[in-house]
């Protein structure tokens, strides 16, 4: 079984399935969300590890969900929060490949320290740019602006550490915005 950093989604969606059917005059509603942190370099990692991170999520994902539809006949969708500090085109470029087949998206991910609000929305626009026009990935929005899904690395969005680490823009969410963020998917941490 596909089990991203042990997470059991095959089964979550297997025990759904095995449910009892809804009768033909009613809709059953099933929405899960998951905001994956997607860090093929994750502690340091050697390219050939990181490279075998992403061919085994390309290779297992359509393996484990092509079997669940929704009424769409959709698979599961993945959203891969991709740091922006990481960039290396090539594995971007297989996990794009990916979210083209039809299972999932991919969307910002920035872990920074000591930034500031130059700096970060000079990252931001590039790191958008590369998605979008070299991958295909991210939409617009009605005045042609590329957007973006968000998720702050080490949960200090907006410098909101007491200590000030891990950011460092105090106006941070008002530069998301401007940069075509339609949303900040960051989760506090406990």
């Amino acid at each position: 079984m596909f089990r991203p950093r042990g997470l059991h989604l095959k089964s979550l969606f297997q025990l759904l399935a095995q449910r009892p059917s809804t009768p033909a005059d009613q809709t059953r509603h099933v929405f899960l969300c998951i905001g994956d942190h997607y860090e093929p370099m994750w502690g340091n990692a050697a390219m050939n590890v990181q490279e075998e991170r992403v061919e085994r999520w390309v290779r297992e994902y359509p393996k484990a969900f092509d079997e669940f539809k929704d009424s769409r006949g959709r698979c599961p969708q993945h959203t891969f929060f991709y740091p922006a500090e990481e960039y290396n085109p090539t594995l971007v470029e297989r996990v794009a490949q990916l979210c083209r087949r039809g299972y999932g998206e991919m969307e910002v991910h920035l872990h920074h320290d000591n930034d500031t609000s130059e700096n970060l929305r000079e990252t931001l626009e590039t790191f958008k740019s590369h998605l979008f026009y070299e991958h295909g990935m991210l939409g617009q929005n009605l005045d042609r602006q590329i957007t973006y899904g968000f998720i702050h690395g080490n949960w200090a969005l907006d410098n909101s550490r007491p200590d000030g680490r891990w950011c460092g823009v105090n106006d941070e969410i008002t530069v998301l915005r401007e940069t075509g963020c339609y949303a900040d998917f960051t989760m506090p941490s406990a």
